[in-house]
């Protein structure tokens, strides 16, 4: 049997294809599943890697508000009166209303320590544990400007001192020289017993 040149070229077209086919079976196939697999394992991996820097950034975020809140809750504690007693409380916050109606020319007539109580946290409704607010009720005279500077004074000083009510009664003169006022202030106060 002779082989024709056309025979020839399909015998070796159709081997090539065949070695082609082999080649990319045996060779080919199994680097390109390895491929697809490393690209799946290194999609895993870089979304692990992305969910590890957002809880990475999230503690970061989160040690961030803490180091804010014990900076807030410090410096909120150096304004609270600290004292053993009530009384010792009462002292605290009498001297430093003392001192400023000196100097805004306050006369002081008399000062009534009010009944101590409990904080109530206005969201909570329930009692905040550790301190307790001491009230002062003060009678007061003195002109409209030291006046208004003593209570200005009052409600910016360094500790916690607040303002719970203002009762005042002028004299009909020209220049209201001489106001009586009633005021009652509140502290917040540690006492230890």
């Amino acid at each position: 049997m002779k082989i024709t040149k056309g025979t020839k070229r399909v015998i070796i077209y159709g081997g090539v294809l065949t070695g082609i086919v082999a080649c990319y079976t045996l060779l080919f196939e199994p680097i390109m599943k390895y491929e697809s697999k490393m690209m799946k394992d290194i999609s895993l991996k870089t979304e692990l890697l992305n969910r590890y820097k957002t809880t990475l950034e999230g503690r970061t975020d989160i040690e961030a508000r803490s180091r804010r809140a014990k900076t807030i809750i410090e410096r909120t504690k150096n304004r609270i009166f600290f004292a053993k007693t009530h009384a010792l409380a009462a002292a605290q916050l009498q001297s430093i209303i003392q001192n400023s109606a000196g100097r805004y020319n306050v006369m002081i007539k008399s000062i009534n320590i009010k009944k101590t109580e409990k904080p109530v946290q206005s969201n909570l409704k329930t009692r905040v544990g550790g301190y307790n607010t001491i009230s002062l009720q003060l009678v007061t005279y003195s002109n409209i400007k030291g006046l208004i500077d003593f209570l200005y004074d009052l409600e910016t000083a360094a500790k916690f001192i607040n303002i719970n009510s203002v009762t005042i009664k002028g004299e009909i003169v020209k220049e209201a020289s001489r106001l009586d006022a009633i005021l009652i202030v509140e502290g917040l106060a540690e006492v230890e017993s």
